[in-house]
């Protein structure tokens, strides 16, 4: 009897054995593999939160655009009126430098090539215009101050300045200083540009006598460092366009040769217009000259600044294609 009941336990837990075997379910590769799939799929939830995500960074970088343009916005408002004429000028500088610079490149391109970039060359003068300016040159380029020929022509000068004075001065007189001279004798101020400065002078005081008289005033300001060196502003300007032009001296670089024969080709046509051309010019160059002046306030110290600034204007408009007549120069100063 205890013998059958052991056999009737173990045959019982055999059967409980198998039937928790057959209960335990059997799952497919395919749908295991699917389960794992669904466990890691993006749920409805994080879909909207990355395009909420989206939203915000676009919303981000259109605030920070518009606060960009807000930036720009306020230093547009705070520029001022002559940073706009400096800017702009110093873009029309550089315009009116890459002839010359095409020109100064010409110099490393091959000789066979060079015949097919003839926009490099300085122009030719033509025979006549050769002679025309060699007289003007023999005439009044180079030709030294005296008061034992010229002295005659200073005295009309200061006619022309001071009309309703009663005196005249003398040779060496301190009245000179009147008129923006350096010291009692004008002779000495004209060693660097000779007796053209004064023809230059006195024809400013006869063609255009208003604003002549506008120019020398500036000669007795409020006081020394405010004064305005009226003749020796005008003895540099005669200087400068002889210099630059090269119409007496002929030394420098091959680039310096090339920018004065263009700037020479564009003042002879000038001349064979006007026999009075360069005298115009003058005027024109010493006019920008007295609005740099007045337009950057400057001092007696500052007047080495202020023909710097002129000098390089001058010689940017001189060599542009549309330097046909001093007026055009004075336009595109």
């Amino acid at each position: 009897a205890k013998n059958t009941s052991l056999l009737a336990m173990e045959d019982d837990g055999l059967r409980r054995r198998g039937a928790h075997h057959h209960e335990r379910p059997e799952v497919d590769d395919d749908d295991h593999e699917s389960s794992s799939l669904l466990r890691h799929a993006p749920s409805r939830g994080s879909h909207a939160e990355h395009d909420k995500e989206e939203e915000s960074i676009c919303t981000s970088t259109i605030s920070e655009g518009v606060r960009s343009l807000s930036r720009i916005t306020n230093q547009i408002k705070d520029i001022r009126v002559e940073d706009v004429y400096r800017y702009w000028s110093i873009f029309q500088n550089w315009l009116y430098e890459v002839p010359t610079m095409a020109r100064s490149w010409s110099t490393y391109i091959p000789v066979g090539s060079i015949s097919s970039f003839n926009f490099l060359k300085p122009p030719e003068l033509t025979p006549e215009q050769e002679q025309l300016l060699a007289e003007f040159v023999e005439k009044n380029v180079g030709i030294s101050y005296t008061h034992e020929s010229h002295f005659h022509l200073l005295t009309k000068l200061w006619e022309l300045s001071f009309p309703n004075a009663t005196e005249k001065p003398e040779q060496h007189d301190p009245m000179w200083k009147r008129m923006g001279f350096q010291g009692n004798d004008p002779a000495t101020d004209f060693r660097a540009a000779g007796m053209l400065p004064v023809l230059c002078l006195t024809f400013f005081a006869e063609a255009y006598p208003d604003k002549y008289m506008e120019l020398l005033k500036r000669s007795n300001g409020k006081s020394a460092e405010e004064s305005y060196p009226f003749a020796c502003a005008a003895i540099n300007v005669v200087y400068m366009l002889t210099d630059i032009m090269k119409l007496k001296s002929t030394t420098g670089n091959s680039a310096s040769l090339q920018e004065a024969a263009s700037m020479r080709a564009n003042f002879v046509k000038m001349l064979e217009k006007n026999e009075k051309a360069f005298m115009e010019l003058f005027c024109v160059v010493f006019l920008f000259l007295d609005s740099e002046w007045v337009r950057t306030n400057a001092t007696y110290m500052q007047f080495p600044i202020v023909l710097k600034t002129t000098r390089e204007k001058t010689c940017a408009a001189l060599r542009s294609s549309g330097a046909k007549s001093p007026v055009s120069v004075a336009d595109i100063m």
